[in-house]
Order: C-alpha cells, then structure tokens, then sequence
C-alpha cells in the first residue's frame, strides 16, 4: 500500500515537471494544456481515496508555487476533484468506460469553474477571461481523454521476459 501511494506522489512530480516544462509548447489560443486533471483522475480510479486526497493537495500545493497570487487555490480545486470524481464514479461499474468518460468532463468542468473564480477573483471578471476558460475547458477535454487513455493502456501493458 505504502509502496502505490509513494509510487503515485512520484507520478505527480513527474506529471507536475511535465506540465510546467513541457506543456507549454501545446500552447493554443493563450491556454496551456493541463494533463494534472486527468492524472488525478486516473488515481481516483485506481488508488485509494485518503492517499489521492494528500497527494492531490501536495501536488495542487508545489502547482500552486508558479502562481504566487493564487496560492492555495489548486490545492482546493484538485481536493474538490477528487472528492466529486470519486463520488461520482461510486455507482458506476469498475469498467465502465462511459463513467470514466463522464468523470473526466467532471473533473475538468469542476477545475475550468474554480480557476474561472480565482483567476475572476484575483483580476476581474470579463469576457476575455470567459471565453479563455471557455477554450481551456474544451482544450483540456481533449487532451484529458487522451492522457487519461494512455494512462490506462500503460497501466495494463504486462513485459514479459522469456529465455530460450
């Protein structure tokens, strides 16, 4: 159990160093992709809720560092994703690939709604920032299933050495 929650936390660093220095590149109409969601989504599938909840907010937290005026405000949002994709996903079968779908528009309807009241917060509501996060939302659905599909055919690939 210790082993799969610190092998999580690591996938973070990972995902987070990949998000910050890598997904800029993706950039498209001002919006940066953002793979932290369907991460986080994958672990509220496969992991336990306690060790995803810690690991979202260590995370959110060192994600919250490159904006100093929001600090705080992703650690919320990705403790409020796992709590309500996990909820969400209760009554579904473990496989249900519809589920799993429906809780990645979840999840990114719930970040593209808490970074729309940050960043509304923090420098004004206007149109500009709506139709960014409007354009976020579907950016970062599309990038979410792809992610999160990668993720799960990586997670079930199985190497096997033969010698003959």
């Amino acid at each position: 159990m210790r082993f799969h929650t610190i092998w999580a936390f690591i996938l973070g660093l990972v995902y987070l160093y990949v998000q910050l220095l890598a997904m800029p590149v993706f950039e498209a109409f001002s919006v940066i992709p953002n793979i932290l969601i369907p991460w986080l989504v994958y672990l509220v599938w496969t992991r336990d809720l306690k060790p995803v909840l810690i690991i979202g907010f260590l995370i959110g937290l060192l994600y919250d560092t490159t904006l100093p005026e929001s600090f705080g405000a992703h650690a919320l949002v990705f403790t409020l994703m796992a709590l309500a994709t996990d909820l969400f996903r209760r009554p579904f079968e473990a496989s249900s690939v519809l589920a799993r779908m429906l809780t990645l528009l979840l999840a990114n309807l719930i970040f593209h709604l808490g970074e729309f009241l940050v960043l509304g917060a923090v420098y004004g509501f206007d149109r500009h920032l709506l139709s960014l996060t409007g354009i976020a939302f579907v950016y970062d659905l599309a990038v979410s299933f792809i992610v999160f599909w990668t993720l799960q055919f990586l997670s079930r690939l199985q190497l096997t050495v033969r010698h003959e």
